[in-house]
């Protein structure tokens, strides 16, 4: 049984010391955004020692760029400035002859990306501990990443065999206000590429997920689908909104953007939550995904959909929610289970201003109880 956990930086290094002759490989993607070399300084800072304290470990990096088919321009410049100061901090002691940059063409197929990625993991006959920063990684390709680390954990993948994987997200200060993200298409399933309207097609029983974190095109979106559904008592509408305590002042912004949906949803059967970390919105759709799970076990044709708007975290809790759901109860078509998302989306700014603390997911393909403590 898979299972996914809120952890931390020094859980990581837990883990390596405990591991003889550990083999690491860590994936960044540097940008323009400050945020996307935080988590490599960061981790520079923890390795460091790592081999006097008497474990053995095998560090490797890899570093991809994704590179637009436009002409270049000062968002480009930054981004090569980043990645320049990422190679270079990995240029010399330890790290020597074991980083391997790739410049990528984005637009890119995901599945051909996970190959690109899998020719440079080529000649490990497994990893011990996978490190990914995401902080930087498109949606779609780290939807793709996401499926790809669960199935190489399993040994059902591109990837070397994964023993256990920590993913990596660097928080920004704060965003610019003149512009943000502009979400476009409409809003589909990330397994089943259809609209929440057909997901609901022949279902007994379903509970919806809506975080009201991102855009109000999101919500709205889902929300209209979800008018008339004739489904009664037999759908649970939960429209949730994620109240960031380390940064509360972006968190009022959002509110703001989202109040007249928030002040309405009540008065149309929708009940409205508020979480205020990563580890309670997980928690939250773990909650809901047990309610799916009991309708399943009466016999009922269920759906869980989850519409992980907002912050990326959201987005990578959601999907490993669904991936356990499913695991939960197999391949079958009683059981629906799917990640609402945009079909795209282009910054129109320098998408976030500095760095701040990190969140650490760790995954691991057998029973929590393995994992190392967190200290």
């Amino acid at each position: 049984m898979s299972y996914l956990r809120i952890g931390d930086l020094q859980s990581i290094r837990w883990t390596i010391r405990g591991t003889s002759h550990a083999r690491v490989m860590i994936i960044l993607a540097p940008n323009f955004e400050e945020r996307s070399t935080h988590c490599c300084t960061e981790l520079i800072e923890l390795f460091e020692g790592l081999d006097q304290d008497g474990s053995t470990s095998e560090i490797h990096w890899i570093i991809f760029t994704l590179q637009g088919r436009h002409s270049p321009t000062f968002l480009d410049a930054i981004k090569a400035v980043n990645v320049r100061r990422v190679v270079q901090a990995l240029s010399g002691g330890q790290h020597r002859g074991r980083v391997a940059h790739k410049i990528i063409e984005y637009p890119i197929d995901p599945g051909r990306f996970l190959g690109e990625l899998a020719l440079l993991m080529r000649g490990l006959p497994c990893i011990d501990q996978l490190i990914v920063d995401y902080s930087a990684v498109p949606r779609n390709l780290l939807s793709a990443l996401i499926e790809e680390v669960a199935a190489s954990s399993s040994n059902r993948g591109r990837f070397p065999k994964v023993r256990k994987v920590a993913l990596l997200y660097a928080w920004a200060d704060n965003y610019p206000k003149a512009a943000g993200p502009e979400l476009l298409g409409e809003v589909v399933g990330h397994f089943s590429s259809l609209p929440l309207r057909s997901l609901l097609e022949e279902r007994d029983h379903a509970e919806v997920v809506i975080f009201a974190a991102g855009t109000t095109h999101d919500a709205v979106a889902l929300l209209e689908a979800l008018r008339g559904n004739g489904m009664g008592n037999q759908i649970g509408i939960h429209l949730v909104n994620f109240m960031n305590s380390d940064n509360l002042l972006e968190s009022r912004l959002k509110l703001r953007n989202h109040y007249t949906i928030l002040r309405d949803a009540p008065l149309q059967g929708v009940q409205v939550r508020y979480v205020f970390t990563v580890r309670h919105a997980l928690a939250y759709m773990r909650d809901v995904a047990a309610i799916c799970s009991q309708a399943s076990d009466e016999g009922l044709r269920t759906l869980l959909a989850i519409g992980s708007f907002g912050p990326k975290p959201l987005a990578v809790a959601a999907q490993f929610v669904v991936q356990e759901h499913a695991e939960q109860h197999g391949t079958t078509s009683e059981v629906r289970a799917d990640v609402l998302n945009s079909r795209g989306s282009q910054y129109l700014s320098p998408y976030s201003l500095g760095a701040r603390d990190i969140t650490v997911f760790e995954y691991h393909s057998t029973d929590p109880a393995s994992l190392p403590p967190l200290k």
